[in-house]
């Protein structure tokens, strides 16, 4: 049986997709093994699939993780071989890094020379497709953080095992060469992109890659909540489902508490009395929860997917993986960015008709309100959503996958 390995950070938005890939893995016969820090395999025990526990001593149980930083002692252990044993004993053919850790990939094909590919949750920021691919773009970012102060002690490291290893290092640029080897992952369609992207062979788009088993919704009572959105439904009210993300309060708390107050308001209007507010505030939750009301539902957390198929309007931050939901849902999206991809998601939402974009500095009450009955009964949206949809699941379907199993996965 082919084995992958699969490596990711503890994100919620970048686990989710790989465990959408691990299914369809697993569908096609192909044994699949998660590694990663304590705080990634505790959430993969809740799964059917396997994983190891590693570089528990640099990063604790809750240990903030701090994107475009370096562990030197991760580079260290893998080009020392930390991971030997497990490498050995699991005998992979490939594996899956998320593109967020492509210094950590770079030392583990150098140690290891396995099959590598990077899975891309969300389209980098500030990239133009048609222009830079994605491989070029991985090389730029990683230059960036290789060429950090707070990274020397990687990139020397990196540097002096290539040395050993007989490689010319000039540059950076040199190290930089590694990338071409590599496959990219992108669980999206291509057509969600507003530019003509160029596609190199090592480009697999693949669709959403949106589990069909949660675990995020494991401490959910579903039955409960199923029976409450259903009452809901029988009211004859519409039902917007709003969240603005695990991190809003992290990305810029004062403005996830302004788009918060405003949409509370927006709902308490006369003019919104058919409609349903259930809302997600996350950390927020002690500084809102007195705020609910029969149309203003306030809770911590929701499960988005189930959330989506019952709701008939969505107000997300644009973060790729609520926007995929909406997509697949076929859910018009009132979108709000707050930071990071959200933005260039929200201009393509825009862009492709398939909701509305709105900045949060120029939300206000009757802005609210307009858009969400301009939206209700919009039929070219709903119709851009369908074909949006369909693009994601001919890219679920495509060539791609089968390029994986009987040709990608048949070599080191």
């Amino acid at each position: 049986m082919k084995k992958i390995l699969i490596y990711t950070d503890a994100f919620r938005g970048n686990i989710i997709p790989t465990l959408g890939i691990s299914e369809k893995l697993h569908q096609m016969g192909v044994h699949v093994h998660y590694m990663g820090i304590p705080d990634v395999t505790e959430i993969i025990s809740d799964t059917s699939f396997p994983s190891t526990t590693i570089f528990g001593d640099y990063y604790p149980k809750g240990s903030q993780y701090i994107a475009g930083k370096i562990n030197a002692n991760i580079i260290r252990s893998i080009i020392n071989g930390g991971l030997d044993e497990l490498i050995y004993e699991l005998n992979p053919t490939a594996i899956i890094f998320t593109a967020y850790n492509p210094i950590e990939a770079a030392a583990f094909y150098l140690k290891y020379k396995l099959k590598t590919f990077l899975l891309y949750c969300h389209f980098p920021i500030d990239n133009d497709f048609s222009k830079i691919s994605f491989t070029e773009k991985i090389k730029e970012w990683s230059i960036n953080m290789l060429m950090d102060d707070a990274n020397l002690e990687s990139t020397n490291i990196l540097i002096n095992f290539l040395i050993d290893q007989g490689y010319a290092i000039n540059s950076l640029n040199d190290i930089m060469a590694i990338f071409e080897n590599f496959n990219n992952i992108i669980p999206a369609s291509k057509d969600f992109l507003t530019e003509n992207a160029i596609i190199s062979e090592n480009d697999m788009y693949v669709g959403s890659c949106i589990p069909e088993y949660n675990i995020f919704h494991l401490h959910y009572d579903m039955d409960k909540l199923d029976s409450e959105l259903s009452e809901q439904k029988k009211s004859g009210k519409m039902i917007i489902y709003c969240s603005l993300g695990s991190w809003a309060d992290q990305i810029d708390k004062e403005k996830a508490q302004q788009i918060t107050q405003t949409l509370i308001n927006s709902f308490r209007q006369e003019s919104m009395k058919d409609y349903i507010l259930n809302i997600s505030v996350g950390n927020l939750f002690e500084d809102y929860q007195s705020h609910a009301s029969d149309t203003i539902r306030i809770h911590q957390w929701l499960p988005q997917m189930a959330m989506l198929k019952h709701s008939d309007m969505a107000i997300i931050h644009g973060g790729m993986g609520g926007v995929k939901e909406c997509i697949m849902n076929e859910i018009p999206m009132i979108v709000i960015p707050l930071g990071l991809d959200q933005f260039e998601n929200a201009d393509r939402i825009a862009a492709h008709q398939l909701g509305v974009k709105i900045d949060a500095y120029a939300l206000n009450d009757i802005e609210i309100t307009s858009i969400i009955n301009r939206l209700q009964n919009n039929t070219e949206i709903k119709n851009n959503l369908f074909k949006m949809k369909s693009s994601f699941e001919k890219a679920s379907e495509s060539d791609a996958w089968t390029k994986f199993n009987s040709q990608t996965l048949t070599t080191k």
